[in-house]
């Protein structure tokens, strides 16, 4: 399985080493009930919660001594012990919520590798490690049959590194070829494929180390062939919607770029005819004053008192501009 080192970000530690793993198996821990007090529905496990379940997975199910050798009801007895020691909450998980938490937990994580895997071969140049899980959580989503997303991310963190953990799913890609002979061998004879009663992880038909293999290489290549395929179809179709929108664009910004020329032109117009009212109304009212000073020109030169001018001259020039002056009244 291809995996890459880089730090994503802030990730967590991976709780306790394995250093203190002897004691910490002959701790007592608190009585471990087989299944729930009632029938009621517990609250969903928080991320502290999946933290310390996958510590304890680490722990014991990976123990170099006892880890593939103990029976399943002990093997989970003692996950129990650890996950109440070691947690921080007041978190009253029974064996039954710890075993199926855990399925789910290793189910999904497993199925993200398989994405993430996919990602990688596609080989693409530029893309760094957080690019690749982020189109591996994309790509796990679109493949879901709810459509949810990916929600273990944090047991990821934990579990992407350690050794064992991927030792083991490269262990079970080996083994590919020898499942397929042990299935075969099985049907032959059905009473091989029943567990003893002493074997590991027997206990309510959960394996203590039970891993869901990751999708091989060639079913990863046909599916990133289709995946190609529809990523193309998409870009066709996408790109002949964008020609629609961006003709329908076209066409509604000339209809508008026309319905603004014409108001502007409208508004010039209208202008224009206001501006002829302003200036006719101006010529009017010039008009009006120059023959309001001409009348008080003449009403002045009426009556003026020509017998008080010394000069003849100028007293026959007064008489003549009253002269007219009578002679436009009278007309």
């Amino acid at each position: 399985m291809m995996m890459d080192e880089t730090n994503l970000g802030d990730f967590d530690n991976y709780g306790n080493t394995y250093a203190d793993q002897q004691s910490q198996a002959t701790q007592v821990g608190p009585a471990a009930p087989s299944v729930r007090p009632n029938h009621k529905r517990s609250k969903n496990f928080s991320d502290h919660e999946d933290e310390v379940l996958v510590s304890s997975w680490l722990n014991i199910s990976l123990d170099p001594v006892v880890g593939k050798d103990q029976k399943g009801g002990r093997y989970w007895s003692r996950i129990y012990e650890y996950f109440h020691e070691h947690k921080t909450c007041s978190s009253k998980r029974t064996i039954n919520s710890l075993m199926h938490r855990w399925e789910t937990i290793q189910k999904c994580v497993n199925k993200f590798c398989g994405c993430l895997t996919r990602i990688e071969l596609r080989r693409q140049s530029g893309t760094t490690m957080q690019d690749k899980v982020a189109e591996a959580c994309a790509l796990y989503k679109s493949e879901d049959e709810h459509g949810k997303a990916f929600q273990f991310m944090h047991c990821w963190n934990k579990l992407r590194t350690q050794p064992k953990w991927l030792a083991k799913i490269d262990e079970l890609a080996a083994g590919k070829t020898s499942n397929k002979k042990q299935k075969t061998s099985s049907t032959a004879d059905p009473s091989a494929a029943l567990p003893s009663e002493t074997e590991p992880g027997a206990v309510e038909g959960l394996e203590a180390c039970a891993l869901t293999r990751p999708i091989g290489k060639k079913a990863a290549k046909a599916a990133l062939l289709q995946e190609k395929k529809k990523s193309v179809t998409a870009t066709l179709e996408n790109m002949w919607a964008q020609k629609k929108e961006t003709d329908g664009e076209k066409e509604l910004k000339k209809e508008e770029r026309f319905n603004k020329a014409f108001a502007l032109e409208q508004d010039r117009v209208a202008n224009e005819k206001l501006l002829l009212q302003v200036r006719s109304q101006e010529v009017e009212v010039r008009s009006q004053e120059v023959q309001l000073q001409k009348k008080r020109d003449e009403e002045r030169i009426m009556t003026m008192d020509l017998t008080a001018m010394p000069d003849d001259d100028l007293k026959k020039y007064y008489m003549c501009l009253r002269a007219k002056i009578m002679s436009r009244v009278l007309k």
